[in-house]
């Protein structure tokens, strides 16, 4: 007899609530403990898992099965049919238990129910833990039980209940060795078919170290110092202001419960006001990554419609029928020296800087007009933290067709921005070089007016 752990977006061993049990009642009831992961290659919801990021996921799994193989847990690692795969594995393990933690994403809760019924019918107890948010969805909801829209009543409602929060087994330490540390099959994880056969994805390796560790020393490294001056720093894509530890939250290799945890307790104790604003900043960008947890969840269908259904009409959007103006953009050959370095990054390194990934996807959505499922596609197939909630709530509230109250106005001017936030072009010449760079591929004052006439027709129903 054994315990199960299904290892999800949680590839961590600290701070891991199923694990973390999983060894406690091990221990007691002096059952093993194993561990598995079932990859699933066509996704959830119709979202196949993109390129760049099934790179990440698996240098992460390899350093996961490391860590586990320290420990002496087995990591078995099977690939479609999720549900199937669990219950036979239990089965064939002769497991008492299967633990594992939740995942806050269209289509998850229907494979955890699978998986649960599979398990019961046959006698196996299933145990299933809170992660990946700060709360779930069905502990903050509006006074008339409705999910929140807005995102200040939202932070503003999580901030007063998070500040009793009581995060028990998600802070649990690394454990220690369980067994005997176990080899490694070096092969197995090619079984999943994770990579390409170009490895066009070498050249992510420069950029990225995957697994829990490389997540914790980063971490480590921007809390300690950068996070003090991220309030000022973090819209300037030509300095290191940023965390850059998207990828290893989508991963779970490192847990939101301990950052913003450990925010929490500095923000107490921080005496520079300008200290603790950075870190107010922080938490409220851990408060994004939550809110579009919470919306996706209430508005599954958010995935490929507009939240605001006008939006969903044709004469919202320029046809694009040869795909031309898309693949300028998507290459970097706008003749906009920011959203070309942005999207040079993106396509070197799988990731681009916040400020920057809403400027690009202005330019796309209202400039050029073309649909937000466009580049929320592109996106999801090359950033390695593809993530539903953040990319679905991101694309659609630059477009104007999400959460915001008043968003079609805003169209975020390429040149302005760059000069704003980037005066001394360190980020663009990083991306772009020295060398000639295309004529600009439309005018941003025609554009602009032909944007807000495109909202006036199709949203408001009239003439502009």
């Amino acid at each position: 007899m054994s315990i199960l752990v299904w290892f999800r977006r949680d590839l961590r061993v600290q701070d891991n609530p199923a694990l973390a049990r999983a060894i406690k009642d091990g221990k007691t009831l002096r059952l093993p403990v194993i561990g598995v992961y079932a990859y699933e290659p066509d996704g959830v919801a119709g979202w196949a898992p993109g390129a760049a990021s099934r790179w990440y996921l698996d240098r992460s799994l390899r350093s996961l099965q490391a860590q586990l193989a320290a420990l002496g847990i087995p990591l078995h690692l099977k690939r479609d049919g999720v549900s199937e795969s669990i219950r036979a594995l239990a089965h064939h393990l002769r497991c008492e238990r299967v633990y594992w933690n939740r995942v806050v994403e269209p289509g998850q809760a229907a494979v955890d129910d699978a998986v649960h019924h599979s398990l019961t019918q046959t006698g196996i107890l299933p145990k299933v833990f809170d992660d990946d948010c700060l709360l779930m969805p069905e502990q903050l909801r509006r006074a008339d039980g409705s999910s929140y829209r807005v995102f200040t009543p939202f932070w503003r409602r999580a901030s007063e209940i998070l500040e009793s929060a009581d995060f028990g087994e998600r802070l649990a330490p690394a454990p220690k060795p369980l067994a005997k540390p176990l080899e490694v099959d070096p092969g197995s994880v090619d079984g999943l078919g994770l990579l390409d056969a170009h490895p066009w994805h070498a050249k992510l390796e420069k950029h990225w170290s995957p697994g829990e560790a490389g997540a914790l020393d980063q971490w480590t490294a921007f809390f300690g110092d950068a996070i003090v001056d991220y309030d000022s720093d973090r819209d300037m894509p030509g300095m290191p202001g940023t965390s850059r530890l998207s990828p290893a939250l989508h991963f779970g290799e490192i847990s939101v419960a301990r950052m913003f945890a450990q925010c929490a307790e500095r923000l107490a104790s921080e005496t520079s006001e300008g200290a603790r604003a950075s870190i107010r900043r922080y938490l409220s960008e851990l408060g994004w990554r939550e809110f579009s947890r919470h919306v996706l969840y209430a508005r599954p269908d958010s995935l490929n419609r507009s939240l605001d259904r006008r939006f969903d009409r044709p004469e919202a959007w320029e046809p694009d029928p040869d795909g031309r103006r898309l693949r300028a953009w998507q290459q970097g050959e706008t003749g906009f020296s920011l959203v070309d370095a942005g999207m040079r990054q993106l396509w070197e390194t799988g990731w681009m800087h916040n400020r920057v990934r809403m400027v690009v996807a202005s330019l796309l959505t209202k400039n050029i007009g073309i649909h937000w499922r466009e580049g929320a596609h592109w996106f999801w197939d090359t950033l390695v933290d593809s993530d539903l909630p953040s990319n679905t709530l991101g694309w659609q509230w630059v477009a104007g067709c999400g959460t915001d109250a008043a968003p079609y106005y805003r169209i975020f001017n390429p040149e302005t921005q760059a000069e704003k936030f980037d005066p001394q072009h360190e980020y663009r010449s990083r991306w772009l070089g020295d060398g000639l760079r295309p004529a600009p591929m439309l005018d941003l004052k025609a554009s602009r007016q032909q944007a807000l006439s495109r909202y006036q027709i199709a949203i408001k129903g009239q003439a502009a």
